[in-house]
């Protein structure tokens, strides 16, 4: 079974959580993605996959429950994704912005995705529900 290993922020402000789309997905989700194997540890990857698809720069503060998808969200092929979530904080706000295949960045409301207001990825449900994103 292919395995696959991601890694990436949580980011709130005031009440609302910062989530991308691209042209892969139907939904919004967190930015982040696959940790280059024997290159970079978790906390590496979730800086540079920030950076590569919104040009964030962010300071990790702590790491959040991780969640492990046994199908494809799209495909939904059987395989292993462990999503590792860490809590951070965006330090250069105005410079944000998508670098494909990153199409757009949103500030959500939490209180609107909790509503169901907006299509979102399966680990964001997941952090919801177990509290680290309230």
């Amino acid at each position: 079974m292919k395995t696959t290993i991601a890694s990436g922020p949580v980011i709130i402000e005031k009440g609302k959580l910062l989530m991308n789309k691209d042209n892969k997905d139907d939904f919004y989700k967190l930015p982040g993605g696959t940790i280059e194997k024997n290159i970079e540890d978790l906390e590496r990857a979730c800086h540079r996959e920030t950076k590569e698809e919104i040009n964030a720069e962010i300071e990790i503060i702590k790491p959040l429950h991780p969640m492990i998808i046994w199908k494809n969200p799209q495909t939904k092929k059987k395989m292993c994704i462990a999503l590792i979530h860490y809590l951070a904080k965006l330090k250069n706000k105005k410079e944000i912005k998508p670098i494909f295949p990153i199409k757009e960045i949103k500030w959500i409301p939490i209180k609107e995705i909790k509503q169901g207001k907006y299509k979102v990825a399966p680990n964001i449900k997941f952090l919801i529900k177990k509290g680290d994103i309230r």
